[in-house]
């Protein structure tokens, strides 16, 4: 006879009332990058401020390393007040209060969503012989990237301000041209 049998009466494991849920398999934990570490890798020179640094100029800088960004990066406001240069930033999540801390002092930063493929594609674009799409955003996480208020790139704002860009270029190329 097994020690828990109880005579046949419902066992006491089935009796108890089942107590929380973790969803390990489908967790998505984002590496946390902070303000004030960027600011110190701008000042060794080893951050440039002169264009739009990815997740993959962060980790060819030394602030992360590749193997810890496994599902993106999340920019932090730790150290806002040591915060001077004005980057801009590409990453997966940030903090409403480190979005302010950067648009204060000139920088802007844009969230965009990276599935497992597409972050591998970016952090080790050699890998690849043909560089794959970049996939939408599942249905979970869409309203986040869709929204200006988080800089998602989705946002019919980021997309306006990305297009004058693109036509503020063609317009000095097709100038370059003339002359």
């Amino acid at each position: 006879m097994h020690p828990t049998f109880e005579g046949g009466q419902t066992p006491l494991f089935k009796r108890l009332p089942k107590r929380g849920f973790k969803n390990t398999v489908h967790e998505t934990p984002m590496l946390p990058i902070n303000l004030g570490k960027l600011q110190d890798f701008v000042d060794m020179g080893r951050l440039s401020t002169e264009r739009t640094l990815t997740m993959k100029d962060l980790v060819e800088a030394g602030v992360a390393t590749m193997s810890s960004v496994k599902h993106g990066m999340k920019l932090l406001a730790k150290g806002k007040e040591r915060l001077r240069s004005p980057l801009k930033l590409e990453v997966s999540r940030a903090s409403q209060s480190a979005i302010e801390a950067l648009e204060a002092v000139g920088g802007e930063v844009t969230t965009v969503h990276f599935n497992r493929l597409a972050l591998r594609a970016l952090l080790k674009p050699h890998k690849f012989d043909l560089l794959p799409k970049r996939a939408r955003p599942p249905p979970k996480l869409l309203p986040y990237y869709t929204n200006y208020k988080n800089r998602g790139y989705l946002s019919l704002e980021a997309q306006l301000k990305s297009m004058n860009l693109q036509l503020g270029n063609l317009a000095v190329s097709d100038e370059k041209r003339k002359e």
